[in-house]
């Protein structure tokens, strides 16, 4: 199960605050001041979860989640503001294709629940595309045998109608040869 969660904010003490909150918890937690960095570190990391402030000096969040998204579409994205401008948010989560909003100041509880249900999303999500194209490769094998089963059924039926074939010509030999024998019979005692 990936419990690999990246957070990035500009600032530094909310950074802190974050990583003290997942202290005891089964997370393994990334922490980034920029979003660059970030990007470059999440290949590396593969995470299941990425948490990003909106407002970042050096890339705004919601273009921050749309690399993540365009890079890594399984990634789970989740956004941190202070700002309630509504048609911001939407534009953020339309763009980005946002799991979860989170206003600030976030609590705890709230934080918490969004990464674990967030984490838990990711892991569903790949364990439903394994399970898909484990199911898509056995289809796929017995697709296969079904045309090897079919492939062997015409070739015994072939041999069953060529041996049904021969049974009716050496049937109808038999036939021909008993009537000239009776024939022959037949005639012999007649003279």
């Amino acid at each position: 199960m990936n419990k690999k969660v990246v957070f990035v904010d500009d600032e530094k003490g909310i950074l802190d605050a974050i990583t003290r909150a997942f202290r005891n918890e089964s997370y393994e937690i990334y922490a980034f001041d920029d979003p660059a960095t970030a990007i470059e570190k999440i290949r590396t990391i593969g995470p299941a979860v990425v948490v990003s402030d909106r407002m970042m000096p050096t890339m705004d969040g919601s273009e921050f989640l749309e690399k993540v998204r365009v890079r890594w579409p399984s990634i789970v994205r989740i956004m941190l503001t202070g700002h309630s401008d509504i048609d911001a948010t939407i534009k953020v989560i339309n763009k980005g294709h946002i799991f979860r909003f989170i206003n600030k100041p976030w609590s705890k509880t709230e934080l918490k629940m969004s990464v674990k249900n967030g984490v838990d999303h990711f892991n569903l999500t790949m364990d439903n595309k394994k399970m898909s194209q484990m199911i898509k490769e056995k289809n796929e094998a017995l697709l296969a045998l079904n045309e090897e089963v079919e492939g062997r059924l015409k070739n015994c039926l072939a041999r069953v109608e060529e041996a049904g074939r021969q049974y009716q010509e050496l049937n109808h030999h038999i036939q021909k040869t008993l009537a000239s024998i009776l024939n022959d019979m037949t005639r012999t005692r007649g003279n």
